[in-house]
């Protein structure tokens, strides 16, 4: 299969596409903005970046990429730490002229273009008091989070981003334009939540909206490293609140004042401070070095990270699974091996490893037959978040960032499940098999 783009067909693609669509060949003004990606690593340079303001010209790059054996990309958010939104020398899709976001108040519905960011669609969302489950950064694309499940602070109440879509306009591989919902093409509905970008590309998503106070409890409270037991053991705890509205993060990072390894608790409470307190009051009365928690709007929530981990420089992410009860011990060997590493490669100080503790029984209430993704366990997520600058230390820092996911499975097992590396939000797509008998992707 041809993957590289040659002159003449970018001069054949560009005569079929009509302003504003931009057709961008690597000397095209606009070529490298429209290149760049949250992470440097997986940067590929295409051969023709294509950036459509609407889905009949996305249709005639798919058919077009499709027809000619050229290698497609489709970059939404450009968020991923891998090569899954670039191409080396074929077409890349850049959506990020396609970010409109509507509401539909009545029927308290929000619908986004592909290339929306969840910032877009949460202010959007915040002037009707209403919220969609998103993820915990408002820096991610709406789409790719999507097709891989998405977990947020609001998936305790209402489950995954994937289980709050109603309905999407998708461009298939064989460049047809198709509105996918259980009522039109459901097997193709199917397919997309899980495997979405396997199957085609959502040019336009329909979510199922929530009503939402604009103030929630928010914040950070971070404590020394001796009191990481009692942490530990507080999370636990307070995983589970019966309407579902609390959510946390657990950190392990190093401390920006004195460079030893802290522990910080991202707190989450969709209610009033008074309530918030009493949920965690194991968290809120214990020792710390610093509190930072107070009401704050919903939309705020999710840019706490934004600054973390800003766009630009080498960034890797390993996702994780953990029991839903973490053994304190193990979370001393994590921060241990972490604060080591960390303090040994100081290119890696702003780096961390978070747990969410997201309560997982929303999830696993939707049967695994219904989506394509397959993920719906009773485990905790994870993610290792890796930012450097020098490319020689790729691999070192690669090879490390795998081990903390093998350290990972161990635990798992020990704990009597299993590990798998599906579908999920931060392992990209499957490394084995998951099927469903009565759909063939290919027709679409």
């Amino acid at each position: 299969m041809a993957s590289k783009i040659s002159h003449g067909q970018i001069q054949m693609l560009r005569s079929q596409i009509k302003e504003p669509t931009s057709v961008l060949s690597p000397d095209s003004e606009g070529y490298e903005k429209s290149l760049e990606r949250w992470s440097a690593v997986g940067y590929q340079r295409a051969g023709v970046i294509i950036r459509p303001t609407n889905v009949e010209d996305l249709a005639i790059t798919v058919r077009f990429a499709k027809d000619n054996r050229l290698d497609l990309a489709i970059k939404g958010g450009g968020h991923s730490t891998d090569t899954s939104s670039s191409s080396d020398g074929g077409i890349l899709i850049n959506l990020g002229s396609m970010r409109q976001v509507s509401v539909d108040s009545t029927e308290s519905t929000i619908t986004a273009q592909g290339g929306a960011l969840w910032k877009d669609v949460n202010s959007t969302a915040a002037q009707f008091n209403l919220s969609v489950v998103c993820g915990t950064t408002s820096q991610t694309g709406v789409g790719g989070l999507t097709m891989r499940g998405g977990y947020g602070y609001l998936t305790p109440k209402h489950g995954l981003v994937l289980d709050n879509l109603l309905s999407a306009k998708v461009v298939t591989a064989e460049g047809q334009i198709l509105n996918a919902s259980t009522n039109e093409h459901p097997d193709l509905f199917w397919a997309i939540r899980g495997a979405g970008a396997n199957v085609g590309v959502a040019a336009e998503l329909k979510f199922q909206a929530h009503t939402q106070a604009n103030m929630v409890w928010f914040g950070t409270i971070t404590f020394t490293r001796n009191k990481l037991t009692e942490v530990v053991e507080a999370l636990n705890g307070t995983l589970i609140h019966p309407q579902g509205n609390a959510a946390a993060q657990c950190v392990f990072a190093l401390s920006p004042d004195t460079g030893a390894p802290v522990v910080t608790t991202v707190l989450f409470f969709n209610g009033p401070e008074e309530e918030g307190r009493k949920h965690f009051s194991s968290l809120v009365n214990l020792g710390c070095i610093s509190m930072n928690m107070e009401m704050r709007p919903y939309a705020e929530a999710n840019t706490m990270f934004d600054d973390a981990m800003p766009s630009g420089g080498r960034k890797k992410i390993f996702g994780v699974k953990l029991p839903p009860r973490i053994r304190p011990g193990f979370a001393s060997e994590l921060l241990e091996e972490v604060g080591r590493k960390l303090t040994a490669a100081p290119e890696l100080a702003n780096s961390r490893l978070g747990i969410a503790y997201f309560d997982p029984s929303k999830v696993c209430e939707v049967p695994i037959s219904e989506t394509a993704f397959p993920s719906r366990t009773k485990t905790l997520n994870g993610a290792l978040f890796l930012r450097w600058v020098d490319p020689s230390n790729d691999q070192d820092f690669i090879a490390w960032g795998e081990a903390i996911q093998n350290m990972c499975e161990s635990e798992l097992r020990r704990a009597g499940h299993e590990p798998d590396k599906l579908v999920s939000t931060f392992f990209g797509y499957t490394h084995g098999e998951y099927k469903r008998e009565k759909i063939k992707l290919d027709e679409y």
